[in-house]
């Protein structure tokens, strides 16, 4: 979770760091933009350490919040305008670290260290009874870093879990499929998907029912990443491959493991791996990714309905990710969104009114903020900002969707920087961009209705991120963009 010279609980070092030497977003919650978006606090009792470790919209206007101190609290009128007057009943206890929270079949479910545990509430008192095991099987040595995040439903009523990788080794018998994804069936049956995680810490799924892991910066790993879940993908950390040899592995050991490559000669060298989405390039979005949550608002929440909103833990804040398919994969962009949260941004639930629940601890690792745990609700005003809404890939470059018309003449005006760069696959933790080259770009017509406009770009690269930053643009009625820069993971360059 942090650069390669610091161990992880010095983590708040370089957060500190990082916001004194300029590496904050652009824009935070307090100012960008103010009338667009605003962040309330969320009471809680003084006695309630409310690490939130899950987070879990219920019926009747209520929010479930699971802690990392193994107890799970229901919230009555979380909805309060000004965050007050919110009351909180304990409904489990016992818990080993819950890190996750989902509501289905009426009931909640969370994932232990060692289990997805079913909490049933069978007379109706707003207390849990009936403690269920929903799955299990997994390995757990004790080692301190074997969270596991999860369940997520996918619309197959299937419980999705992933699992952190030991940090180190350990018996293969003790500690079987850390660093795999788990599909668990209604029955509670459950099989390895996919494997090579670091630090899965979220699990998103889309519109199409795709499911997505959030992995932070480390060993293997130079930059945090979306990575796409799929049967039989190999996502990097090598560690997992202690287990390949396990009955049901979804992929065998390669003869000769490879490192020490540019990622996309890694990936063409060793089939089953398969490199991030989306790249959130270290420091620039962030140091260590938490939660995906799916914007599935229709539009309560302003113009970004049906992508990933991703938490970042060491520089309380979130950032935006617009995926598509290219060439049968899923690629795309990043962009900041919101910063300056009172703690680290763990959990994110949006609820019954589109508004978003933000659910915060910094246990492990400090970040930045005023706070060492909490809840916040980010609240759309109704504005819309004017922002980079997506950006695709062409054949000859990218188009990039605004949320508000563009002034015309501002198109040729502004400037339009463009850099692409990649990492290397190594053991190491982390590790720096490299092979940067700035290249050519120019930017097209705007089309009719103002909102798109066609980058030509020389020398597209695959397997790169292509850094952009826009200067001097404006909105028809005069406004700068709230934030500037876009980060696109070109693994495909689409077919003319």
């Amino acid at each position: 979770m942090v650069n390669a010279r610091f161990s992880s609980p010095c983590c708040w070092m370089l957060a500190l760091a990082a916001g004194a030497c300029g590496f904050a977003l652009e824009a935070s919650a307090a100012d960008a933009p103010a009338a667009a978006y605003r962040v309330i606090s969320v009471e809680y009792p003084r006695e309630l350490s409310l690490e939130v470790g899950g987070l879990a919209r219920l019926p009747g206007g209520k929010l479930a919040a699971a802690t990392r101190r193994g107890e799970v609290w229901v919230a009555e009128n979380p909805y309060a305008a000004d965050g007050k007057g919110v009351r909180w009943k304990q409904f489990a206890s016992g818990l080993h670290e819950p890190l996750g929270l989902a509501f289905h079949d009426g009931d909640l479910f969370t994932t232990q260290r060692s289990e997805v545990t079913r909490l049933r509430d069978t007379n109706g008192d707003g207390v849990a009874d009936e403690y269920l095991t929903a799955g299990k099987g997994w390995g757990v040595s004790g080692a301190y870093h074997e969270y596991a995040y999860g369940p997520k439903f996918d619309p197959a009523g299937n419980m999705w879990v992933t699992l952190n990788s030991s940090m180190g080794k350990a018996e293969v018998k003790d500690s079987a499929w850390r660093g795999y994804a788990l599909r668990i069936a209604p029955d509670g049956q459950w099989q390895p998907v996919s494997g090579g995680m670091r630090s899965p810490s979220g699990i998103g799924i889309n519109a199409a029912g795709d499911v997505f892991f959030s992995e932070q910066q480390g060993n293997w790993n130079c930059a945090g990443g979306i990575h796409h879940i799929r049967q039989g993908a190999f996502h990097g950390h090598a560690e997992s491959f202690a287990y390949a040899g396990l009955p049901g592995a979804p992929f065998a050991k390669p003869a000769e493991p490879v490192k020490n490559l540019p990622i996309a000669e890694a990936a063409r060298r060793m089939p089953i791996y398969k490199p991030a989405s989306v790249w959130l390039p270290y420091r620039k979005m962030g140091m260590s990714c938490t939660d995906i949550t799916l914007d599935d608002t229709g539009g309560k929440f302003g113009p970004f309905a049906g992508q990933f909103f991703v938490g970042e833990f060491t520089m309380s804040q979130i950032n935006r990710v617009f995926l598509e398919k290219v060439g049968g994969e899923y690629q795309g962009a990043c962009f900041p969104f919101l910063a300056d949260f009172q703690s680290a941004p763990l959990r994110m639930e949006f609820g019954d009114d589109g508004s978003m629940f933000v659910g915060q601890t910094n246990r492990g690792w400090n970040s930045l903020g005023s706070r060492s745990y909490g809840l916040q609700r980010v609240i759309w005003s109704g504005r819309t900002p004017f922002e980079i809404q997506k950006m695709e890939a062409r054949p000859t470059g990218f188009r990039l969707t605004f949320t508000k018309p563009v002034r015309r003449e501002s198109v040729a005006s502004a400037e339009w920087k463009l850099n692409s760069y990649t990492y290397e696959y190594h053991a190491e933790y982390g590790g720096p961009e490299m092979d940067t080259k700035e290249l050519a770009v120019q930017a097209g017509e705007l089309s009719p209705d103002g909102l798109s406009v066609e980058l030509r770009v020389e020398n597209l690269r695959e397997g790169y991120v292509h850094e952009l930053h826009i200067s001097g643009l404006a909105s028809q009625d005069g406004e700068a963009l709230v934030h500037s820069d876009a980060y696109y993971t070109l693994n495909k360059i689409p077919a003319p």
